[in-house]
């Protein structure tokens, strides 16, 4: 009865504003389409960089040249449901795990346990168990995101061994509309396939410089069907998302910020949750997820001068319980403490100066046993962003670390390990640029996944990690088409697996391009990325925590508004071709798949508060599980399938 209330509520129109976005593309660009057209120049068509200025204040140097960032006009135009839909559209970012709670990020297919991840300033880092999530993050959360793939500045973090990932939730401003200081939202959707609704509320305001913002989210439902009408055991939604943040800005420009989230699932997952089976078994087993990260925040909103100070201190935790059949439970939970100053010398010329302190612990324990191990960091560095002279930007930098290991058994491993970096972006011609990048990596020795922790280790093998990054790239962008073209090969010594080291690298090109109409845009993205292990066999198996062997991948989008109607109507792609690379270790070809979506948005023009979304996903039924989900290659693996076709409805009303 209540799902038929809440569907009846759905239909009657309740709905909640999403801001009208119709590109990722350049917005001068977007304004001198629509001008000549003669039609009105949409205000949030925007190149996703040039969004991101509200964010990153080094947005344009040199060591962004190849940055991917996903502004919150772009989150709002697609409404991700999971990280894998934040992602889509970029040919060289993959989310592998069909459903949130196993879902892992894998840029230039280099696993995120390998790269400096932040949530609002503090460092993520809680590796607990390879068939699950690491950074298990909502979207509706988040206001931005940005990528930097291969080589990371200094001032990204320790640990940027294949990169960062930046994460930032929203804030008040984000949200509020026509210049109030008080707003509120609502929203109720339902997907077919599962018969999930999700509903989400938030309240937020601002007063005399003042800030506060609450949130919350729900979601429930039933197992999604793959596309051969199969159901997947494991899969139905039942999940919750809190967000708390307050603030307060000064009349000088100086921002203090406290923020608090926890995300929780706890459902029947698959027995191992990124795999839907094993020997033609479909177990399934309790996931008790429990997700927390809470941030302090101060600094300038602008960058003037020499003084502009940034201080963070957070926490961030994952846990996971499961009680069959061993009763067993982890948690990791990692401290960061940072503060840094940026100086500005002269305009378009900035050093910034800081130290970092990273501290983690993970813990296992079931009714038999109990282990620990903790490593810490004290990093210094300095990352210099410049431009000497017209059409020319450099940017480089360096770290030193001090790393301080403890193993389950109390042994002690200390390192200190030096890093560098650098970049440079030369604009040839008007439109056409080209860039580069290098960097050296000191990775310390990291935190095994605890729930691994029962293994016999011998410490005295292990060595700390360390890497190699290059990347080179040339960008075109004039009159609404961009266009870009892309290398990267990154390299690891080193690694920790287990009570051992080895060595691996990742290698490829990203082909990119569209163009932007004023009221539309069209994107096609292209990436073939390739792994290799040193010593040992290339299959899924050793590749865990390392990487995921994607192959060619295909994305694609297009989008259009038709401001007469009030309408956005666009259409995905995201397609893998086939996969040959693990042949040479005996196994056959991975099967290629294409998938295609579609949307439309209705926003009237005179009800400015409301917006209705329907969409059709995977429409040609496609049974497939994503390239960088686990065990593709073994015929003894049923893998975690991607829902079969589904359609959703979503609902908004804000204030």
């Amino acid at each position: 009865m209540l799902d038929r209330v809440r569907l009846s509520l759905l239909l009657a129109g309740t709905v909640l504003q999403s801001a009208l976005f119709v590109g990722s593309v350049n917005a001068q660009d977007a304004s001198d389409a629509s001008t000549a057209s003669g039609e009105v120049t949409l205000d949030t068509i925007r190149v996703s960089p040039d969004a991101a200025d509200r964010f990153d204040k080094n947005q344009g140097s040199a060591d962004r040249a190849q940055s991917i960032y996903i502004a919150i006009e772009e989150i709002q135009r697609t409404d991700p449901q999971t990280l894998r839909d934040l992602f889509a559209g970029n040919a060289s970012i993959s989310v592998g795990g069909g459903i949130p709670t196993a879902q892992k990020v894998f840029v230039n297919g280099i696993d995120e346990n390998n790269l400096a991840v932040s949530v609002d300033g503090v460092q993520q880092g809680n590796r607990i168990f390879h068939h699950t999530s690491t950074n298990y993050i909502d979207p509706a959360l988040l206001k931005a995101v940005r990528v930097d793939p291969g080589v990371a500045p200094a001032d990204a973090g320790f640990g940027a061994l294949g990169g960062s990932i930046v994460y930032e939730t929203v804030d008040v401003q984000d949200l509020l509309i026509n210049d109030r200081n008080f707003g509120a939202f609502a929203t109720l959707s339902y997907e077919t396939n599962g018969n999930t609704f999700t509903e989400s509320a938030a309240a937020y305001g601002r007063y005399q410089g003042f800030e506060l913002l609450g949130f919350a989210k729900f979601a429930n439902g039933d197992d999604y069907e793959n596309g051969d009408g199969w159901a997947v055991p494991g899969t139905a939604a039942e999940f919750s998302s809190l967000l708390a943040k307050g603030a307060y800005e000064t009349g000088t420009g100086y921002r203090f910020e406290l923020s608090a989230q926890q995300i929780i699932d706890d459902a029947l997952r698959p027995y191992r949750a990124n795999i839907g089976g094993l020997n033609g078994t479909s177990a399934t087993r309790v996931y008790d997820t429990t997700r927390r990260n809470f941030s302090f925040n101060f600094g300038r909103e602008e960058i003037e001068g020499l003084w502009n100070p940034k201080v963070v201190v957070g926490y961030s935790e994952n846990s996971f319980k499961i009680p069959e059949p061993y009763d067993s439970e982890s948690t990791g939970g990692t401290w960061t403490a940072k503060a840094e100053n940026v100086f500005e010398i002269s305009e378009g010329n900035t050093v910034t100066t800081g130290v970092d302190f990273i501290s983690q612990t993970s813990d296992y324990s079931d009714p038999s046993e109990a282990y620990t191990e903790k490593v810490s960091n004290i990093g210094g560095y300095a990352q210099a962003r410049l431009t000497p002279i017209d059409r020319l930007k450099v940017s480089f930098g360096a770290r030193a670390d001090g790393n301080y290991f403890e193993g389950k058994d109390g042994t002690n491993l200390d390192n200190f390990g030096l890093s560098g970096n650098a970049s440079a972006e030369v604009e040839v011609i008007n439109g056409i640029s080209v860039n580069a990048g290098y960097s050296n990596v000191f990775g310390g020795i990291d935190l095994e996944e605890s729930f691994e922790y029962w293994r016999t280790w011998d410490y005295s093998n292990l060595d700390p990690v360390r890497s190699d990054n290059v990347t080179a790239g040339l960008k075109y962008e004039n009159a609404g088409w961009f266009a870009g073209a892309d290398v990267f090969n990154t390299r690891f010594w080193d690694y920790r697996d287990g009570a051992s080291n080895i060595d691996f690298s990742s290698w490829g090109y990203k082909l990119s391009g569209g163009y932007n109409w004023g009221n539309g845009f069209v994107k096609l993205s292209y990436a073939d990325t390739r792994l290799s292990l040193a010593d040992s066999a290339f299959e899924s198996y050793y590749l865990i925590n390392i990487g995921a062997a994607v192959g060619q991948i295909i994305s694609g989008e297009i989008a259009h508004t038709f401001n007469k109607y009030d309408l956005t109507l666009g259409a995905t792609l995201d397609a893998a071709l086939a996969y040959d690379g693990f042949v040479s270790a005996g196994y056959g070809t991975v099967d290629p798949y294409t998938v295609v979506s579609a949307y439309a948005e209705y926003k009237p023009e005179q009800y400015d508060f409301l917006s209705l979304r329907l969409e059709a996903n995977n429409i040609f039924d496609q049974t497939y599980s994503d390239r960088a989900t686990y065990g593709g290659e073994y015929d003894s693996i049923t893998p975690l399938y991607e829902p079969g076709r589904s359609f959703r409805l979503m609902a908004k009303l804000r204030y």
